[in-house]
């Protein structure tokens, strides 16, 4: 996507894209191209958009917080991104727990 329609979402941001011809939405890594007058998009995105291949979409983007950064990085279909996420999920919920553990031990003794 050109940086002209990314609505100040810098290259690699995350964003919510939303067909407001259908009301779907969803989370998506940003790209760019130096084309102004095309999005391109995979199909697995237009699939879930709704959008026909080299059809017409009126879109509207927003920046998305800490939360839908993490469930894009968790969510994602590609194994690349969430089984790193999905450990890195799993060794925050292991420190946690530990650090209960050891606190609780502390307290205790």
């Amino acid at each position: 996507m050109n940086h002209t329609h990314r609505s100040g979402v810098a290259r690699y941001g995350i964003a919510r894209i939303t067909n407001n011809a259908n009301g779907r939405s969803l989370n998506v890594l940003l790209l760019g191209h130096d084309r102004s007058d095309a999005i391109f998009m995979p199909f697995d995105l237009r699939e879930a958009l709704g959008v026909a291949k080299g059809g017409e979409l009126d879109f509207s983007i927003s920046k998305v917080g800490l939360c839908g950064k993490m469930g894009w990085y968790v969510g994602s279909i590609d194994p690349a991104i969430h089984i790193p996420a999905w450990i890195a999920v799993v060794g925050l919920v292991l420190a946690i727990f530990g650090l209960g553990i050891g606190i609780l031990s502390i307290i205790c003794s």
